[in-house]
């Protein structure tokens, strides 16, 4: 094994994704807006979007907005341990903001019945004779 994989201690100038789930997002009046629920990287592991449900109330009626990294400005929290993360928006324009839809593969078609199909407008099968005893 190749000791330069493992990553052993985290520095100060590093963050878990776990951290940021739950954060709260402020607007520029400094009052919650909503929360990260989650984090959008490509393949090359590069962020690329935090995911802030904004709207709702207990999730229920909540939508999703997705909003590049740059956007936001961290901010310290109540503790030493805790920030928030500040957006120069209000709570309406996130309201307002496009939805963000995660990928959803597309499901073949399945049909319920084991019965073998024909094209569309093909006559019938023919019914073979009984056999004869």
């Amino acid at each position: 094994m190749a000791a330069d994989k493992f990553v052993t201690k985290q520095s100060p100038d590093q963050f878990l994704a776990s951290k940021f789930k739950g954060t709260d997002v402020i607007g520029t009046d400094d009052k919650k807006i909503g929360d990260v629920s989650d984090i959008l990287f490509d393949k090359d592991k590069k962020i690329l979007a935090y995911i802030v449900g904004v709207g709702g109330f207990l999730g229920i009626g909540q939508k999703d907005v997705a909003l590049d990294p740059a956007a936001f400005q961290q901010v310290p929290g109540s503790s030493a341990n805790d920030y928030k993360l500040r957006l120069s928006m209000t709570k309406d324009e996130l309201k307002n903001a496009p939805t963000f839809e995660p990928y959803k593969e597309a499901r073949p078609a399945t049909t319920s019945s084991n019965a073998p199909t024909r094209p569309m407008g093909a006559p019938p099968p023919a019914t073979a004779p009984a056999p004869k005893q």
